[in-house]
């Protein structure tokens, strides 16, 4: 990979063969991008677990017409909402698009906030360890009683990285997660970190921050944005062509708040509110889970 100059720091890393973006929502990955393309010729696949989506586009902040028309993207609307996107499908189709653009002589630049969605491209997963029958057999019955959601809601604290992956309908996965968790003592985040099948190709990790007053000031502003642009009337369009709010990517941050809009259940001062704070709390999240992984370059984008 040659030299990579972001905010004003050189990136000089020749035997990597790809770049990722990382970093909280609004922190600015768009902007480093549109800057890096005017020096490299680069395509983007992207590593945000919403934007696959179809019908999505403002609650996602999925990149506008004008950016799509100049640079090359993929994994962006691709899915309908009723399907649900993993770091395991991730895994094996941001992998194949790699090779595949460099072999037509292009940067793959990866970028998103999805930090599992990272760790699994670079790092592969979890080798299934950690078996334990007597577990499975315990969270089989839980399920079994109608406990799932509850199951899910307890894995969210736990570890809200990895239950953010999945609706808690996926009961298998869930019953595993907590499987892993009591046999191992890790989160099925950390675990997932242990695994045995790293990608050939090697990525240059970039997580990029501001200062934490700024950055919440971006997302509030940002939310106002998506309401001006019609995140309310984006959500009323799904309800109108059959997908429900109880839909796993439809209980994003974004949506689900606007639809408790919707049905009366809190006013728009609330909803604005609501999707403000639950928005900066993610980005808190995000940043963590970085803090927490290796990475290669930890860049302050300032003010």
């Amino acid at each position: 990979m040659k030299p990579i100059n972001i905010h004003n720091q050189i990136l000089d890393d020749p035997h990597r063969d790809y770049l990722i973006l990382a970093g909280p929502t609004a922190v600015g990955k768009t902007d480093t991008v549109m800057s890096l393309a005017e020096t490299h010729d680069i395509e983007i696949i992207s590593g945000d677990s919403r934007q696959i989506y179809k019908f999505m586009n403002i609650g996602t902040a999925t990149p506008e017409a004008e950016m799509l028309d100049r640079l090359p993207h993929h994994l962006l609307n691709e899915l309908t909402p009723d399907i649900v996107w993993n770091a395991a499908d991730f895994y094996n189709k941001a992998r194949e698009i790699i090779i595949e653009v460099m072999d037509r002589g292009r940067l793959p630049v990866v970028v998103g906030g999805a930090g599992m969605y990272l760790d699994a491209l670079r790092f592969g997963l979890f080798d299934e360890q950690h078996k334990d029958p007597a577990l499975r057999e315990k969270y089989q019955a839980k399920v079994d009683a109608g406990e799932a959601e509850a199951l899910w809601n307890q894995l969210m604290e736990l570890d809200p990285e990895y239950a953010g992956t999945f609706h808690y309908n996926n009961k298998k996965k869930l019953m595993r997660a907590f499987e892993i968790y009591e046999s191992s003592g890790m989160v099925p985040s950390k675990a997932y970190s242990n695994s045995s099948d790293p990608f050939a190709k090697q990525g240059t990790l970039v997580v990029l921050d501001r200062d934490r007053k700024i950055l919440y000031e971006r997302i509030n502003q940002r939310v106002l944005v998506m309401l001006e642009n019609g995140l309310i009337g984006e959500c009323q369009a799904l309800l109108d062509r059959g997908y429900q709010p109880d839909l796993y990517p439809m209980k994003t941050i974004g949506y689900k708040e606007v639809y408790a809009f919707l049905n009366d259940e809190i006013d728009e001062a609330q909803m604005i509110d609501s999707i403000q704070q639950n928005t900066r709390n993610f980005a808190k999240r995000q940043l963590t889970w970085f803090r927490n992984h290796s990475f290669d370059y930890w860049i302050d984008l300032g003010s």
